[in-house]
């Protein structure tokens, strides 16, 4: 039985993977000023930032069953086999609790693994080894998107504002939290080059730079990265979903460690 990998758009992956390997990708949805588009289908990730800058209000909504659907369906080759296929004992959903490339590259692994003739099994294994092997660092311009969305705790948004720091931010279990506190933009900088640092010692078996709406600067480092250590590595933009909670001004970095 052939094994077919879907993800939704908040994968993010980098341009060209889902197109050169087939892959469906299920657009999740972004309202702005009340309106709802999905993203990258219908609302461009380079609009929205120019909205968010003007102030639009946004949010995010979950897709619909009928979404899938229609990805199951186009993904099979005839009615007969979409019947089946969407037999819900038939369909594996595996959650990363998390977004941008830490489930990107996931999916690449899952896409190579399904080339190479692996099980259901064999996938699910694997993914479950890279997950505390995978770890995301960012910067945000503003907390205020993060606080105003609910993705980070009152707490640490208000203490974040009162002492001006700049907390280099990540996600445990599903949820954002504060990794650093840096009180400067460049010091956090500075750390997230020595986190990188420390995972090039450690080993790297994944890396990737997400930038939101400030393209030149996220490549401006990745291409430093590539200069200082010579390791392969890919880039793409956060869309809506994610993008309206981070902001236009967001780095990140993502990191997978070498299996030991």
């Amino acid at each position: 039985m052939a094994i077919r990998i879907v993800t939704d758009s908040t994968s993010y992956l980098p341009t060209g993977f889902a197109e050169q390997h087939d892959l469906p990708v299920v657009p999740l949805k972004i309202s702005v000023n009340g309106v709802f588009s999905r993203e990258f289908v219908e609302m461009t990730a380079d609009v929205f930032y120019a909205k968010q800058k003007a102030g639009a209000k946004s949010g995010t909504t979950q897709p619909g069953p009928e979404d899938f659907i229609a990805v199951y369906t186009k993904t099979l080759n005839s009615a007969y086999i979409a019947a089946e296929q969407t037999d819900p004992r038939r369909i594996h959903l595996y959650d990363v609790r998390t977004a941008g490339l830490c489930l990107g590259f996931m999916v690449m692994e899952a896409i190579k693994l399904v080339a190479g003739g692996a099980n259901m099994d064999t996938i699910i294994a694997a993914l479950d080894g890279m997950q505390p092997r995978t770890h995301i660092y960012f910067l945000v311009g503003t907390m205020k998107y993060l606080i105003e969305g609910g993705r980070i705790g009152k707490a640490a948004g208000v203490a974040a504002s009162i002492l001006q720091i700049k907390p280099i931010l990540t996600v445990k279990d599903g949820i954002v939290d504060v990794f650093e506190r840096p009180r400067t933009m460049r010091t956090a900088r500075d750390r997230m080059w020595a986190i990188i640092d420390q995972a090039v010692v450690r080993g790297i078996e994944h890396i990737g730079f997400h930038y939101a709406g400030n393209r030149a600067e996220v490549e401006a480092m990745q291409a430093e990265f590539t200069k200082r250590t010579g390791i392969p590595s890919v880039i793409s933009q956060l869309g809506p979903v994610v993008g309206c909670h981070t902001g236009p001004e967001t780095v990140a970095v993502v990191i997978v460690d070498k299996a030991v």
